[in-house]
């Protein structure tokens, strides 16, 4: 059976033919479909680089191809080639047997559109709130309102057509898009056992800070996300660090990542006269040199405006980090309440980075609940089995005697 999943993540197609992941979506990350589907094809913008080698391992490989479309950002552009995408969406709904819609996203829904006016059934895995991601000042394009409400509105009726749902999430999401059918829960995240960290290596990570707290050495703050929108709140993060050094603290921030508004935040932290105390490290290639980054960070802050299970979190607490974050989305299911910062406000980020860099017992705390967090809800054992149930969900719609259109099973739905 093939199956075809749509997604609003960007690809890079080198000269050698293959395709590689602006993220982490790498071959591993589409062979997990394979466990119950015999192809998988993926919907998708990708864009052509005259670069052979665009990452650590291509997203394409034995039984997982690409069906691209051509790139756009934005809604402008979406609007200005939506003919062309329209039709090239259109055409892919006759090459596969089975559907799964990433949402939100823009390609995710052009395919929902085709099922829905063809019957054909499809499933969900639900990583984000569009509502959130395009809240004023996210998107700056006068589109960003209609955008917001078509992009909040397809996706509830998404997840009530579905024959099958997973979240990201355990409950926030479902609470803003509840599924009309049986659903599950699990992340992305993919954590096997030699990621995790154990005990020693966290009394070596707290030893470091305070050797460095003695000899009033800066702490180091990392940041890791995309700087192709601001709602990661990058910005939010450099102001809230100068705040800091004017307050007398002594820190450095590292940022990883890279997009459009880089520059934005060289020049604001040059602005902010803290310009030698970042340093801009741009898209790391390999896992393995974000891990480097994650290792060498005393403190991982990620105030977002919005998320869904920010996968870059959980691997910051697999490897031991204390960790700060937004009172958004599903991060409050991963950090404890005390751990956590009304999004947007400077002050109050600036605040508790204060209140917990200067406190060893309190940095001690933070990682060693992060890690117990992690090693009970992120084992690829749980998230595993729930992926699978998932698939075959899917699967058992589209099996001979089944009618292959959506299937209404409000009345019997089953959760985990």
């Amino acid at each position: 059976m093939r199956l075809i999943v749509a997604t609003d993540d960007k690809y890079l197609r080198g000269r050698d033919g293959s395709t590689y992941s602006m993220t982490v979506q790498d071959y591993s990350f589409w062979r997990r479909y394979l466990q119950v589907f015999d192809e998988v094809l993926v919907l998708a913008r990708v864009a052509d680089s005259l670069k052979d080698k665009l990452g650590e391992s291509p997203a394409n490989g034995p039984n997982v191809s690409f069906l691209p479309l051509p790139t756009f950002r934005g809604p402008w552009q979406f609007l200005r080639r939506y003919r062309q995408l329209n039709a090239l969406v259109k055409s892919a709904v006759d090459k596969a047997d089975a559907y799964i819609l990433r949402i939100p996203g823009s390609v995710a829904t052009l395919l929902w559109r085709h099922l829905e006016k063809n019957h054909l059934s499809y499933g969900v895995e639900v990583i984000g709130n569009p509502k959130d991601a395009l809240m004023p000042g996210m998107v700056k394009s006068l589109l960003r309102p209609a955008a917001r409400w078509h992009l909040t509105r397809a996706q509830r009726k998404q997840c009530q057509g579905a024959v099958a749902a997973a979240y990201a999430t355990q409950y926030y999401l479902q609470q803003q898009f509840p599924p009309g059918c049986w659903s599950t829960h699990y992340s992305d995240v993919e954590l096997p056992e030699e990621v995790i960290v154990d005990e020693l290596v966290i009394e070596a990570r707290i030893k470091r800070i305070e050797d460095k707290v003695k000899s009033e050495q800066p702490l180091r703050l990392c940041y890791i996300g995309s700087m192709a929108q601001l709602y990661k709140a990058p910005d939010i993060l450099v102001e809230a660090v100068a705040e800091c050094i004017k307050k007398g603290m002594k820190l450095e921030l590292a940022m990883v990542g890279d997009g459009r508004f880089k520059p934005c935040l060289v020049e604001q932290a040059r602005r902010l006269g803290i310009a030698d105390y970042v340093q801009f490290l741009g898209r790391l290639l390999y896992r393995r040199n974000v891990f480097d980054q994650l290792d060498m960070a005393d403190i991982f802050v990620l105030a977002s405006w919005t998320e869904g299970l920010p996968r870059v979190m959980v691997e910051a607490m697999a490897r031991g980090a204390p960790v700060i974050g937004s009172n958004v989305g599903g991060v409050p299911e991963l950090l404890a309440a005390e751990d956590l910062v009304p999004p947007g406000d400077v002050q109050a980020l600036a605040s508790k980075i204060i209140e917990v860099a200067g406190n060893i017992d309190r940095l001690k705390r933070m990682s060693i609940l992060n890690l117990e967090t992690v090693k009970r809800k992120f084992t690829c054992q749980i998230h595993d089995q729930r992926r699978l149930e998932f698939y075959k969900k899917i699967k058992e719609q589209l099996m001979p005697g089944i009618p292959k259109f959506a299937v209404n099973t409000r009345n019997s739905v089953t959760k985990m």
